[in-house]
């Protein structure tokens, strides 16, 4: 792979970044109705058309993030790696459309999930269709464990993309999905196996925090000390923030990188980027569908809070 071709990568990905900022989110949560929203969303170059719903819309702009994607990145390796989350969601809607019905709606423009849905798995990768085998095998019906099953298999195909850049990434994403999983059971009183492998902090000492009776203490020498401290104060019970705060920590993981236009990072940068962006206007036009807009600014993430 030439530095020339992630160069050109990089370069399109920051150029198709400028379409939101604070200002602009600001002047959109004020929007009188949900049309006028979509109306100025339109006006600042995203999917609009009359009518368009929430969920229409998210999966609009999802399916033109899986195009750039795909269309711009540097290498093979490194779009499969980054469009995985929603092929997997392809996956796991296909398996479970056998015995419940799934909104057709649902699926996003990548793969080809169809055989999947037949119980055919000849195109499915190895590992994959191994996970699918044992699915079967096992006569699983719950919604929950074929999803957990298959999360675990996709952040395996992931970390075996083989870039570092991408695969520190993912590690951190598995790890701040692991703490918040373990907070959510904490908080629930209930103990399950819910944790994936494959992160930067052992799965065993994320179990030892969740039954611990000092929940950040335990995890007090990991990268995630600060954030996990905030779920010991308000004693678990916004754990929205964390998620919020989880989004940031991936922004800047890429941004503090993002002036090397000769690795992964700018691109990195500009998917963790649309991924926020994404849930940032889910939330803000469900605010002003349901004429909640104070809500929105406790939940605007720091990216746009300038």
């Amino acid at each position: 792979m030439s530095f020339s071709t992630k160069i050109y990568a990089n370069a399109l990905a920051q150029a198709a970044s400028a379409r939101l900022d604070g200002a602009r989110l600001r002047r959109l949560i004020e929007a009188k109705t949900l049309a006028d929203a979509f109306k100025m969303l339109g006006d600042y170059g995203f999917s609009y058309e009359s009518g368009m719903t929430v969920d229409g819309f998210i999966i609009a702009e999802t399916n033109r993030l899986i195009e750039f994607v795909e269309d711009a990145a540097a290498s093979k390796k490194a779009a499969d790696a980054l469009t995985a989350r929603f092929w997997y969601n392809n996956v796991k809607l296909a398996y479970k459309s056998r015995f419940t019905d799934v909104p057709a709606d649902g699926y996003y423009n990548v793969g080809d999930y169809a055989a999947i849905a037949h119980g055919d798995y000849d195109a499915a990768s190895k590992r994959l269709a191994a996970a699918l085998e044992e699915l079967d095998a096992a006569g699983e019906r719950s919604p929950q464990a074929i999803d957990l099953k298959l999360t675990r298999i996709m952040y395996e195909d992931v970390l075996a993309c083989g870039i570092q850049s991408v695969r520190r990434y993912f590690k951190a994403e598995i790890d701040l999905k692991n703490i918040l999983a373990a907070a959510r059971m904490r908080k629930l009183g209930v103990r399950r196996d819910e944790l994936v492998r494959g992160g930067g902090v052992p799965v065993s000492l994320i179990e030892e925090a969740m039954n611990a009776d000092g929940f950040a203490d335990v995890l007090q020498n990991t990268r995630y000390a600060e954030l996990v401290e905030r779920l010991d104060d308000d004693k678990f019970a916004e754990l929205w923030s964390f998620e919020l705060a989880s989004d940031d920590y991936l922004y800047c993981l890429t941004d503090s990188t993002v002036a090397n236009m000769t690795s992964y990072a700018p691109f990195l940068n500009y998917y963790t980027q649309t991924l926020i962006e994404l849930k940032t206007l889910k939330t803000a036009l469900v605010c002003i569908k349901t004429d909640a807009r104070d809500m929105f600014y406790k939940r605007m993430p720091a990216l746009y809070k300038d």
